[in-house]
């Protein structure tokens, strides 16, 4: 692979129509200004080329993180995708400086797998140049849209760099990243003049939980994406104000002692904050354009001026280096940073299997502050229980209820309904409440029913029945046998027809349309 950051040579900078000759192959220039000027960009694009190594970034993010956003904000304008980019195995990128200055970084090469399937990551280790350490960071990308899913994405993340970084490199680097630790201080605030630094100053050791891991001193940052929507999480989950505001200082605390134990900065990017994308792309040709000086101390090809904000919730800034357990602590008091180190190392060791399972992990703290939106709930609540009532209980009650009103006619809800669909001939039967009782006189009284009762029967003394029946359980007089109502029901009256048709042999007499 080519190194982006070579310069061709310029050619000389003689204005046309001057009468002076541009040097060409043929012969050396007449000009010795022209000569110098040409010598003097070709030795400084060698050197630029020495200095400026060609960088590569290994960008880590599941899909749909906010990853194809994060890009589009470090290029510095929308980048044209190529067709069926989606459906590569291993994404690329090219970051490139818009400042056309000769200090300008040279581009920078961005690597990205579409997600943390096994398969997909073997191919990072072919797109490397061979022995890619010295001149590779890694990016890791959550998103704050999914606060559920963040520690246990930063896990599988980080435990796949250290073994990637054991198999590139036999040699560990850790001194390098040490070095960039203890030599880091912090830029003065505006309008303060630059400390001078002393002769001779005895380096102190790194703070407890500083750099336990990560060996191989890969520079890493860490980048939560969509933190301006933080709030509107929270109003999902069901908190609101500080109950939510307390969980978010509680995740920033958690993520730094994280990021504390691998050297790793820590960056939030917002859409409404358009300069944290600035300060990333800035913080990152810093990191890897940083190399070990003769003396032990860092050189910074290109200074980060910027300093720590761990206050703005969704401009968080934290470079590697500034952090201390102490510091944490000052956002929130009673956040215990050693119970959280151990349990993340416990949950480290763990994805090697060689760890006790009685151990607390990182991810039981988690779930037990951040609610889990990402995995489906269990239905299956044994708090939920269903009773069923006895059916003598039941009937015993319908009975009660009955006998408290002796003079409820469950009846007249028959006869409500027949004239209702003898009103509204051609209209959908309704269904109407009451209880079902005993079908008296009332239920019978029909002139299609009467008929067909009579003539099986031989008589109208199945009228007379009917009607004494009816007067002794009811105890009211009832209407004269011989009343007809005025609009028959021909659809009864049809289907007892249709029997009396079978039963005899004969073809049923139409209905008439009017009793007589």
């Amino acid at each position: 692979m080519q190194a982006s950051g070579l310069l061709t040579p310029r050619p000389s900078r003689v204005p046309s129509g001057s009468g002076a000759r541009t040097p060409t192959a043929a012969g050396p220039s007449s000009n010795p200004a022209d000569s110098a000027d040409l010598w003097e960009d070709i030795l400084r694009s060698a050197d630029r080329a020495k200095t400026h190594a060609h960088k590569n970034i290994v960008l880590l993010a599941e899909r749909h993180r906010g990853r194809t956003h994060l890009l589009d904000k470090l290029a510095g304008k929308r980048r044209q995708r190529p067709e069926g980019a989606s459906a590569l195995a291993i994404g690329y990128q090219v970051l490139e400086s818009e400042d056309r200055d000769e200090d300008a970084a040279p581009p920078v090469s961005v690597f990205y797998p579409p997600s943390s399937h096994p398969t997909l990551l073997k191919l990072v280790d072919t797109a490397l140049p061979p022995n890619p350490l010295p001149d590779t960071a890694v990016v890791i990308v959550l998103d704050w849209t999914k606060p559920s899913s963040m520690v246990r994405e930063l896990l599988t993340w980080l435990s796949w760099v250290d073994g990637w970084a054991q198999r590139v490199s036999k040699d560990t680097d850790e001194m390098r990243d040490r070095s960039h630790l203890q030599h880091y201080a912090e830029p003065p605030a505006p309008g303060t003049p630059a400390p001078t630094k002393a002769l001779g100053t005895t380096l102190l050791p790194l703070g407890p939980g500083t750099l336990t891991l990560n060996p191989a001193g890969v520079p890493i940052i860490v980048v939560c994406t969509r933190a301006d929507q933080m709030d509107s999480v929270g109003d999902e989950m069901g908190m609101k104000g500080g109950s939510w505001e307390e969980r978010t200082d509680w995740i920033q605390q958690v993520l730094r002692t994280i990021c504390l134990s691998y050297g790793a900065a820590l960056f939030y990017t917002s859409q409404t904050q358009p300069q944290t994308y600035t300060l990333l792309r800035d913080y990152l040709v810093h990191r890897l354009y940083t190399t070990p000086g003769a003396s032990g101390e860092p050189v910074a090809r290109y200074p980060f001026a910027h300093r720590a904000n761990v206050l703005d919730r969704d401009a968080v800034l934290v470079p590697a280096g500034w952090d201390s357990w102490g510091k944490i602590n000052v956002l929130r008091e009673g956040f215990d940073l050693q119970r959280v180190h151990n349990a993340w190392e416990s949950s480290i060791n763990r994805s090697g299997q060689s760890t006790d399972a009685d151990e607390e992990a990182i991810d039981d703290l988690w779930t037990a502050m951040v609610p889990d939106t990402e995995r489906p709930k269990n239905r299956n609540d044994g708090a939920i229980t269903t009773t069923s009532e006895g059916e003598q209980a039941f009937l015993a009650k319908q009975l009660e209820a009955l006998m408290k009103d002796p003079n409820r006619d469950p009846r007249a809800s028959f006869r409500h309904a027949v004239n209702s669909a003898a009103a509204n001939e051609g209209e959908a039967p309704q269904r109407f409440g009451g209880v079902v009782g005993p079908m008296g006189a009332g239920g019978l009284n029909l002139p299609g029913v009467e008929k067909a009762m009579a003539e099986m029967e031989g008589g109208d003394d199945v009228k007379e029945r009917f009607a004494r029946i009816a007067r002794r359980q009811e105890g009211k007089p009832q209407s004269p046998p011989n009343e007809r109502p005025a609009v028959p029901n021909e659809a009864l009256h049809n289907f007892f027809q249709g029997l009396l048709a079978k039963k005899s042999g004969g073809t049923p007499t139409q209905t008439p349309t009017k009793s007589k």
